[in-house]
């Protein structure tokens, strides 16, 4: 069987191999090149006595936009790359037939179906077609449910990253496949009826999650504002961490 040059790529670890290849092709065209092994089969497992596993997100994305340290981006590609859990990204339909509005529909209802084979090609024809539209409707999804997913962090990171290259089909599809697959409550959005705010009191993890939110509510007109930011102090009553690497980038950049 021949064997697959980048699996043993990722478990050689070569530092230096890495670091000279993020510097030649530039972090999102290696973060493209090795998408295959960012995603899992599935975030949520239960077994017939009811126990229940459930897998953290992987910040990879996150990571590679924040950061711009050579060494340490080829450090995270060995850290949170899964050769065993390599899927195939296979090029994602269009769906030109469809008008705005019934994409806008059948995108939010996707996503909250965890119905990624839909989801993907709703999404990528309404970023292809209305981009303002597309991340309102990426926007109010992703902050119906817990922010400790950081659903909303991976939103904030398609938009950044496609502020900076061309759309990118690996890339986009990692980021739809794990809004969709990875499982979400909505019982606190649905309940969210009152505010208490002491933002004073909250973590540094809490306050840079506010702050990304924050910059999304100034930029866009989401109509359901204040049951969000209701659902998310919600939330912020309980305990809310980030990935260590995470938080020490995003601590560093000050964000």
């Amino acid at each position: 069987m021949k064997k697959d040059s980048k699996v043993e790529f990722l478990r050689e670890k070569n530092l230096e191999k890495a670091i000279e290849l993020i510097k030649e092709k530039g972090k999102f065209a290696v973060l493209s090149e090795y998408s295959f092994f960012f995603d899992m089969r599935t975030y949520f497992k239960v077994n017939e006595d009811g126990d229940i596993i459930q897998k953290s997100y992987n910040p990879i994305i996150l990571l590679y936009l924040f950061c711009d340290d050579e060494k340490l981006l080829a450090e995270y590609l060995f850290k949170y790359s899964y050769p065993e859990e390599k899927q195939n990204i296979k090029k994602i339909d269009r769906a030109s037939n469809l008008t705005i509005e019934v994409l806008k529909k059948n995108l939010i209802k996707t996503l909250t179906n965890s119905h990624l084979d839909f989801s993907k090609t709703f999404a990528k024809e309404l970023f292809l077609r209305d981009k303002k539209s597309f991340f309102e409707v990426m926007y109010n999804f992703s902050l119906m449910g817990n922010p400790k997913n950081l659903k909303l962090f991976f939103v904030y990171a398609l938009e950044e990253i496609f502020s900076k290259i061309p759309y990118n089909e690996n890339i986009f599809y990692i980021i739809i496949a794990y809004l969709t697959k990875f499982r979400d409550d909505y019982s606190t959005y649905i309940e969210a009826n009152n505010l208490n705010l002491n933002i004073e009191s909250y973590s540094n993890e809490k306050k840079i999650y506010i702050n990304i939110f924050e910059k999304i509510l100034k930029k866009y007109n989401l109509k359901n504002e204040n049951k969000f930011r209701i659902s998310l102090y919600k939330y912020f009553e309980r305990n809310f961490t980030l990935n260590q690497d995470l938080k020490n980038i995003l601590m560093e950049k000050m964000i």
